[in-house]
């Protein structure tokens, strides 16, 4: 795959007596983290659209561990999509909004290449969901679904087994997938320019975008 642009937004903190700057800003394209008090917060963002599977508000919000969120209805945040941020999330988008300071519109352009990284293929969990195990074994390779490539963790899900680097053991020294065609949903599916993207080009290739603490 070659580099490609992508448009990612920026995080801003905002506290209460703010709010309306912190809808401008997502109404611009960025994402902002609303204080209701030094305990309480929530990751404001533009209202995904249906079928979006690249959204990366819902992508952020999912780095939150939270799959739900409201779209509201009426008052100062009306038409965009909120979830309470968890306490021990704090700290993680206070981080989101710092490594963003250095950027001062509302959106930064991007230009990423996956084969210039593969950070998202290392010392990741992808779990083998039904659909991935019928299109693998339609794709003729059954011996991914058993050792030594996959296992069963102890919740019983089928899980890609890593390798003793932690990298997966699919990822070709080009960062180049060796199941490509058949690569699970997770793999599909996982944006560029998203927080866990972010996240992982800093944890596993000491890449990034911006201010640290």
């Amino acid at each position: 795959m070659p580099a490609q642009r992508v448009v990612r937004p920026i995080v801003r903190s905002f506290k209460q007596p703010f709010t309306d700057r912190a809808v401008a800003w997502v109404n611009l394209g960025g994402h902002a983290v609303l204080w209701e008090s030094p305990s309480r917060a929530r990751l404001v963002v533009s209202a995904p659209k249906k079928g979006d599977k690249y959204d990366l508000g819902v992508w952020a919000m999912l780095d939150l561990g939270k799959s739900t969120w409201r779209v509201q209805a009426s008052g100062p945040l009306a038409g965009l999509a909120t979830t309470r941020v968890p306490l021990d999330c704090h700290d993680i988008v206070r981080g989101w909004a710092t490594r963003d300071s250095i950027h001062e519109g509302p959106t930064r352009t991007m230009k990423l290449d996956c084969l210039a990284c593969g950070a998202c293929c290392r010392d990741n969990d992808v779990v083998l969901e039904r659909v991935d195990v019928l299109r693998i074994e339609r794709g003729g390779r059954p011996e991914l679904l058993k050792p030594p490539f996959s296992r069963r963790r102890s919740d019983g899900k089928l899980v890609l087994k890593l390798a003793p680097t932690k990298d997966c053991q699919q990822l070709g020294a080009d960062n180049k997938c060796a199941v490509y065609d058949v690569r699970p949903d997770a793999c599909r599916d996982f944006p560029m320019g998203s927080e866990c993207c972010l996240y992982a080009r800093d944890a596993e290739m000491g890449i990034f975008d911006g201010a640290r603490a």
